[in-house]
């Protein structure tokens, strides 16, 4: 079902596009409707397998690619992209940020190590959840290898422990708050890996609604260019 859905979206937008060239006022306000309704039902639909939560996820972020220029459709997109991976982490029953003033706790009952691979299907960047304590709710395989360690290793441990309580107090949690408070952030910054590489860093925050609406984390997006790379 999925799958034909994405197909039948294509196909309106080639007819979309088509009604735009000819300014066909009337066929474009009726194939656009046509999008809308197509584009909330595949928010909606419950994905059963790890392929297609993949793909829907995949779709959303390339609707957000697609209408680049257009900052309230990417913050829409990006939002249902977020609301998706809620969903498909089931972190009210699987992944609950630990109890405040324990450094660390393993891995919780339910975690599934399969959406690592999901966030990597659908992502080039590095990936990482962090709740409201500023601890680990999910980092995916591409930010955990940036640190020489594994996705397991981060989850319910306090984002200072990997950044340096330095870093964390000056640059990481004034902006967390601002994401916490409703901000989508944006921000750049130099880093060097595990390896002393130096990178260019691009860290986006979105807000992390819960089921009830409420602000449970913030998702950070961290797009990386080679500094090296850069200057040759």
């Amino acid at each position: 079902m999925l799958s034909g859905l994405i197909q039948q979206f294509e196909r309106l937008a080639n007819d979309l596009l088509a009604a735009a060239q000819q300014e066909d006022e009337a066929e474009i306000e009726r194939i656009d409707a046509r999008i809308q309704a197509l584009i909330e039902r595949l928010a909606r639909l419950r994905a059963r397998s790890r392929s297609d939560i993949s793909a829907q996820i995949g779709f959303f972020r390339r609707l957000a690619l697609r209408n680049c220029e257009d900052g309230s459709s990417v913050g829409r997109y990006t939002q249902t992209m977020m609301s998706l991976f809620d969903r498909y982490m089931d972190m009210n029953a699987g992944i609950r940020p630990p109890a405040a003033g324990l450094l660390h706790q393993p891995v919780a009952d339910g975690y599934d190590p399969s959406v690592q691979e999901l966030a990597l299907d659908c992502l080039q960047e590095r990936v990482a959840i962090i709740g409201l304590d500023y601890r680990y709710i999910y980092c995916n395989k591409r930010n955990a290898d940036f640190h020489h360690k594994r996705p397991s290793d981060f989850i319910g441990r306090p984002l200072f422990e990997m950044i340096d309580m330095e870093r964390f107090q000056t640059r990481a949690k004034p902006r967390l708050d601002q994401c916490f408070a409703g901000a989508y952030i944006s921000y750049n910054y130099e880093v060097p890996d595990a390896c002393g590489r130096m990178f260019e860093v691009n860290c986006r925050m979105t807000p992390l609604p819960g089921h009830d609406g409420s602000i449970i984390g913030a998702v950070l997006v961290l797009s990386m260019q080679s500094m090296f790379a850069r200057a040759g």
